[in-house]
């Protein structure tokens, strides 16, 4: 007896594929496959300049790892530790190519950023005869001429160090 089919009917025949549904999938693969290539990139844009700055960075650290680096001579560490105006973890003084700098470090990159605001901002009005001094900063770090602030030495320690950059102080009347 014949039937009235003559191959067996399976869900595989019944289903259809429906061209806007793999369009919709691959649209989400997409947009999934950039959302993730933009988070890796915003990852290791964050991370790569942190991981290379590291061997320079100063954070937590003496004055006199600081003073070593920067191949000072004669370095006294600050006998007191004051910081009734800005925050910092160490501070002396050493000779650097033949003149006195100053040398601090930090435990945090919010308190150099502090020191960097006052430099900018406050200096200028208490020390107007300040302006065009210069400075050196960087992770963790603030180098500077003791005496007149000259640029001589900031350059130095930024080439030294191979990290940081030089400050310059502005003017307060703008």
């Amino acid at each position: 007896m014949n039937t009235l089919q003559d191959s067996p009917a399976t869900d595989d025949n019944l289903v259809t594929d429906r061209p806007t549904s793999n369009r919709r999938r691959r649209r989400v693969l997409l947009t999934a496959g950039v959302v993730l290539v933009a988070l890796l990139a915003a990852t290791a844009g964050w991370l790569v300049p942190r991981l290379a700055d590291d061997s320079t960075a100063y954070l937590g650290k003496d004055a006199s790892v600081l003073a070593g680096a920067l191949g000072c001579t004669q370095f006294t560490k600050q006998t007191t530790h004051d910081e009734s105006v800005y925050h910092y973890r160490d501070q002396g003084t050493c000779t650097l190519d033949g003149t006195l700098v100053t040398v601090i470090t930090f435990n945090r990159q919010a308190d150099v950023d502090s020191y960097a605001t006052m430099m900018r901002a406050v200096i200028p009005i208490l020390h107007p005869t300040w302006v065009g001094a210069t400075y050196a900063a960087g992770s963790g770090w603030v180098v500077a001429d003791t005496v007149n602030l000259t640029a001589k030495p900031a350059e130095a320690a930024v080439k030294q160090l191979g990290a940081g950059a030089t400050f310059v102080l502005p003017s307060a009347a703008k």
